[in-house]
């Protein structure tokens, strides 16, 4: 696997874990503006009907995390399958791993089975 191959494997790696950081600012800043909308007008304010645009942004942000999250850990249970440098029961703690971890063991694997992965020079 080339270098840019690799760089760009390990930018996918990372990004559901700043999507989430993105969505938690999101989620922290809707609810601060939202508690002190109601703090300024009362009961009566309606979240679903003045705050929709807010939530907008998070919407966006989640299902792109999701989406993202899912095309990743996808990627990565294949890798890990067809890796051949992995003996069968270190695949199978990878594989656990991606599935009752998630986000957080995609840049640990990145870095340790597919960063630091020697080239194979092809010689044919």
């Amino acid at each position: 696997m080339s270098k840019n191959k690799k760089i760009l494997i390990g930018i996918f790696s990372i990004l559901p874990l700043l999507l989430f950081v993105v969505y938690l600012v999101s989620m922290v800043s809707f609810l601060i503006h939202f508690f002190s909308q109601i703090a300024v007008r009362g009961k009566e304010y309606d979240l679903f009907y003045a705050e929709f645009s807010n939530m907008a942004g998070m919407i966006v942000t989640m299902v792109l995390l999701g989406l993202l999250s899912l095309g990743v850990m996808i990627y990565f249970l294949v890798h890990a399958i067809n890796n051949q440098f992995l003996k069968s029961d270190e695949r199978l703690v990878w594989i656990l791993v991606f599935i009752f971890v998630g986000m957080v063991s995609f840049p640990i694997y990145w870095y340790m089975r597919i960063w630091r992965t020697p080239e194979v020079l092809n010689t044919t």
